[in-house]
């Protein structure tokens, strides 16, 4: 499959998935705001326990399906075309294995892990300008914004699969936040920042 075409569908594929995810968020929202009208208190009783498994077994089939889109998306930056398989299966085949060993929070945290690092990694190599990086446009602000959202998404899921029983769950969370923000305004709106112009060394 070209890169082009490989580029479409993911593109499709990660809307798709991110529509689903925001359709469950609005839904546990909803059902949220109804359960606490009915029972300021329903959060102390056994009823908000269940809402929270349901919620997590909601969402989390399609945080897999991200990650898979996703680690296929962010090596592909700066692995060959004709590693990219190989070290996608690397990465998944030991990601099943921890899940087979250690559990599904573990795997998670692994696969995780690896995408912070190697997007990370983009997000250095593009602010250098490095000819390595592989992208689908020319704007420099646009490159370093993808990179920024990349990785404040996988920071967000990072958050919500390891973190959230611990003290810094917050601030990771608002942290992924700015992340996906800046992300966001430098992508969708990139001639508004003359920060340069992408050269090859």
């Amino acid at each position: 499959m070209r890169i082009r075409s490989l580029d479409y569908h993911l593109i499709i594929i990660t809307a798709s998935i991110l529509f689903a995810i925001g359709f469950i968020c609005l839904f546990g929202i909803a059902y949220y705001n109804y359960a606490d009208a009915a029972d300021s208190f329903w959060t102390q009783t056994v009823k908000y326990t269940d809402y929270i498994n349901l919620m997590n077994s909601l969402v989390y089939p399609f945080l897999v399906a991200l990650l898979v889109t996703l680690g296929i998306c962010i090596p592909k930056r700066i692995v060959p075309d004709r590693l990219l398989v190989k070290v996608s299966i690397i990465i998944f085949a030991i990601t099943a294995v921890l899940a087979v060993i250690s559990g599904i929070q573990t795997s998670l945290g692994f696969i995780l892990a690896v995408m912070m690092g190697i997007q990370t990694a983009v997000l250095l190599l593009t602010i250098k300008k490095s000819a390595s990086v592989r992208f689908e446009f020319r704007e420099f602000s646009a490159k370093v914004g993808s990179s920024l959202l990349h990785l404040g998404v996988v920071v967000f899921i990072f958050d919500f699969v390891n973190l959230y029983e611990q003290s810094i769950h917050i601030p990771v969370f608002w942290l992924s936040t700015l992340l996906i923000i800046g992300g966001i305004v430098m992508s969708f709106y990139p001639m508004n920042f003359k920060i340069g112009s992408y050269k090859r060394n």
